[in-house]
This record gives C-alpha cells, structure tokens and sequence, in this order.
C-alpha cells in the first residue's frame, strides 16, 4: 500500500510542476567571516553537501558569506528558476540565525547585533524563501545550521531557530552541519521519506510524510491507482495546488466539494494573516502619512500624503512589492516596512547628495556670471543678471541697485513727468505703464516702463498656471500647521523663506523656486506633492 500512495503522490508532483523535465536546484549560504559579529569556523561538510548535491543532478548556486542584497537576488533568482519547472528544493543556510519567537531570520555578512526593528536592514527573514520552496511542494526542504557562537545583546530576539510558517508541502531540518549532512544524504536515497528523517537527530518541521518520496524509487507507478488513493495522497501534500489537481483529474468527484473548500479556505486564511499582519503595525495616520511619502520618494505615487492607504496607496504599494519581487498584496508586514524605510532613506541620501553637488555646480555659475554682469554695478549689467538669475545669489543687491538708480533717475525728472511716473506706478497695470511710454517715449524711465509692461503679460499669461499650482498646493498643504512645518525647513536648509508664520509670501515663493531648482524638481514656487516629499523626507 505504501508503494502504491508514493507512486500517486508522484504522479501528482509531477501533475503540479507542469513541464517536460523538471530541474533540481539547491541553493546554499555559508556565512562564516561577519565583519561585525563572531566568526564561524570553517566547516567541509557544507562542501561535502554541495558535492553530494552536484552528484544527485542538482543545479547548486553556493553563496559564501554574502551581503544582504547578495541573499537576497540569490533567493529572488531561485524562485524565478523554481515557478517554471520545479523539480526537488533544497535550501541550507548556515550562520548566525536569530528569531523574535514568531519568525526567523539569517544574519547578513555585514550585519551588526540587530534588535526586532531593524532586522529588514541586516537580516534575510526566511519566509521570503516561501515562494521558492512552495513551488515544489512535497520536494521542498529548507536546511538550517545555526551558529554554535550565540550573538551577545540581543533585545527581544533569541540566536537559534525560532518558529517558521513554513508553505504546505515544504520540510524543515536544523541542527549541527553533521546531522544536517546526515539529514540530507537520507533524503537522497531512493524510496526516501521525510517522516524518517529525525532518527538523524535533526529537528524536523513542516511537512513530513510517510508515503510520498523525496528521492523516487525506481519503479514504475501503476496508470490507474483510483481515485480514493489519489485523493489521500492529495491530503498528505496538502497544498492548494495539489487539490486544484485532485479537482481537475476528478471534476465531479466523490472529495471534490472539499478540495474546493480546502482552496476557498486556504486563500482566506491567507488573505486574513495577510492582512493581520499590517493590522499589527498599529499604524497611525502619521505613520501611514510617512509610508506614503517613502513610496512618492520612490517613484510609486499613493495620489496623496493622506495618512489613508486606499486603493491609490495599494497599489503603489503593489507595484514596489512587485518590483522588489515580493508577493504583490498590497498590504506591508514589518519586515516589509522595514525594508520600505531602510530603501526609501537611502533614496532620500542619494537625491540630497545629488542636489548638494547641483547647487553647488549652480552657485559657480551663478558667481561667474555675477563677475561678468553685475559686479560692474552698471544698471544694464544688474538687469541683465536679474533677467537669468531671478532667484540668484546677488539677486537682491542687483535689485537694490536698480532701485538706486531709479531713485536718482527720479529725482532729476521735471515735475510733470515724475507725477506721470508715479501715477504710473502706483496703478501698476500694463495700461498705464503704455500710457507713460506714449507721453515719455524717450523718457528717464522708458527702458523700466517696457520692461515692467513685459513682466506683466508674462504675469498675465502665467496666471491660469499660477492657479493650478495653488490649486495643487491647497491640496497638499491645506492647513497653517504644514505650512509653517514647511517654512521651517526651507529656513533650516538657509533658503530664506522670510518670517515662518504659515503665509507664503514673496520670501516663501523664492525659496520654495530655490529648493525646487537645486533638486532638479518643477521650479514653480508652489508646493506640490514631488516637493513635499523632498522637503519631509530630508531633502
């Protein structure tokens, strides 16, 4: 009877891997030499397992003491190579494990004594091996060789191998490299079962069955076996995938209500942990504010840094957890999280470097042309700097200056053309400033009067912009508490915003072109969410 439940549990593996010959892939990490914690000694039988794995037809990718990112474009390749044509998996990780008591991870290369809050930047947590390992179900075994040498200070976190919510059909052993060696030399055998596996004194989780084999034996399995059998054996994998099969074989079939209320529940079950483990976060409203920005930040726009994860926010979320080849849920667990902000942070480094080395490169030429205009203190030579450098550096001295001479221009004006001037001025429309050129074409302040007529149908041509920028920035920063947040910054960073008092005034308006041209944003002098995220997210 044995003989017969292992050759339908075969025939169902190999129902589910759906491919012409199915591959056999191993994937080991040794981590031994940590910059930052205990070393580990170096141990030949983890060359012996690759050997032996080689031997048995495995494609092995072997990683010895890899960074983080390493790990994890190791683990992301794994599962790509497992989706199309998943033959056995094995996994061993050997090094400095450590849990929190519900989930465990590796200790990366370069990772220091971590506590529960900040594992995502040093550790790879061991449920992103889920994928890779479900994929071939009931030939999946994820091996784990933990340090000998405890990390000191741990703070709510223990060395060893803690609780693992393994995917249906996937084994999990630990233990010295001499048992793990034992362990898996077993499983090669022919005929092999995972529920024999802890008389070589490993600790055994997850999936283990009497009667599907790990290692085939060579023997051909019967064509018909029935549906009764086929049926236990889809109960001893146990996955979703293998009840779809049970399902598709036997349509109208005497289990055939169950297999399918064993997937509806499955995929409840796992839409609710899913969402349980979000729920956990205890997120506020600034929090989820802050979430939203890290996405903005990187280029996955949430449609608004409202604190509310609606379905803008889900599926920003979605598209970074699909780019970073995470299941595509749209809901964030801690060591995702974790990751968001350690990513997001470094974005907000990189961009901030980026507009230190801009403005830096801006001021230069800024200076340089100043030298070659203005410096000369000709009224020419400041409106000529003004007209490319509104903003600049000498902005407010070329203006002075400007103002000086019109002063002096004002003070050797007749009577009547100065009462024409300030009449003009005081209406400050482009109607009165024409009306002063038709009486004064040759005037003291002609050149002022064609220059302010430009600048005002330039204002006029700019206004509809104008009002959808306010627009967008009533939006975005809608209260006085933001607005005074963001003249605090702009002051911080030496923008001169003017008095921080929540009005956004001409001060505010220049700083905010200023900020905004340094990081290569749209220079509109209105706050918009690119913007605002810069500001929030330190630059």
């Amino acid at each position: 009877m044995r003989m017969k439940w292992a050759a339908v549990a075969a025939m169902i593996t190999a129902v589910l891997a759906s491919a012409v010959s199915a591959k056999d892939r191993a994937l080991i990490v040794d981590l031994s030499n940590y910059k930052h914690l205990t070393d580990l000694p170096s141990d030949g039988r983890i060359n012996a397992i690759r050997s032996r794995l080689i031997s048995e037809g495995f494609e092995v990718d072997r990683l010895d003491n890899p960074t983080l990112s390493r790990m994890r474009a190791a683990v992301f390749a794994l599962e790509a190579a497992t989706q199309g044509d998943p033959g056995r998996t094995v996994v061993v990780l050997r090094g400095h494990i450590v849990h929190d008591g519900t989930r465990t991870w590796i200790m990366s290369q370069g990772g220091r004594t971590p506590d529960r809050y900040d594992l995502g930047s040093k550790a790879l947590p061991l449920y992103l091996l889920d994928r890779a390992l479900g994929a071939s179900a009931g030939s999946a075994v994820l091996a784990m060789v933990p340090s000998p040498r405890p990390i000191e200070g741990l703070v709510d976190l223990e060395n060893g191998v803690g609780a693992i919510d393994l995917p249906q059909g996937v084994t999990s052993v630990s233990g010295s490299s001499r048992q793990v060696q034992r362990a898996l030399n077993a499983l090669l055998q022919p005929g092999s079962l995972t529920s024999d596996l802890e008389r070589t004194g490993v600790t055994v989780g997850g999936f283990q069955s009497a009667t599907t084999a790990f290692t085939e034996a060579e023997s051909e399995p019967p064509e018909d076996i029935g549906e009764l059998a086929y049926w236990s054996a889809v109960r001893d994998i146990g996955t979703p995938e293998a009840y779809d099969a049970y399902l598709n074989r036997y349509p109208d079939g005497l289990f055939a209500e169950q297999a399918a209320d064993v997937i509806l529940g499955t995929e409840q079950d796992r839409e609710t942990a899913i969402k349980q483990a979000e729920a956990d976060l205890r997120l506020n409203r600034s929090k989820r504010q802050e979430i939203q920005r890290s996405l903005a930040l990187l280029g996955y726009d949430p449609r608004g840094i409202d604190g509310v994860f609606g379905p803008a926010t889900r599926r920003a979320i979605v598209a970074w957890q699909e780019d970073n080849r995470l299941e595509p849920h749209g809901f964030l667990d801690r060591d995702q999280l974790s990751l968001l902000t350690e990513v997001a942070a470094r974005r907000a480094a990189e961009l901030e470097e980026e507009a230190r080395r801009r403005r830096l490169i801006e001021e230069a030429r800024d200076r340089a042309y100043w030298n070659s205009t203005g410096i000369s203190g000709l009224e020419e030579d400041y409106r000529l700097y003004l007209n490319r450098y509104p903003d600049g550096i000498f902005a407010d001295i070329a203006r002075d200056g400007i103002a000086d001479f019109e002063a002096e221009r004002r003070a050797e004006l007749s009577g009547r053309e100065r009462a024409a001037w300030d009449r003009a001025e005081a209406e400050n429309t482009i109607e009165a400033y024409e009306d002063f050129l038709a009486d004064y074409p040759d005037g003291a302040f002609a050149e002022t009067a064609s220059a302010r007529v430009a600048d005002l149908k330039e204002e006029a041509r700019s206004e509809e912009l104008r009002a959808q920028f306010g627009a967008t920035e009533n939006a975005v920063a809608r209260n006085s508490a933001t607005r005074l947040l963001i003249e605090g910054r702009l002051s911080g960073l030496g923008l001169d915003p003017g008095t921080v008092d929540g009005n956004f005034d001409k001060a505010t308006r220049r700083a905010i072109r200023r900020f905004q041209k340094a990081r290569g944003l749209n220079v509109t002098g209105y706050i918009d969410q690119p913007t605002m995220v810069r500001l929030l997210l330190g630059g």
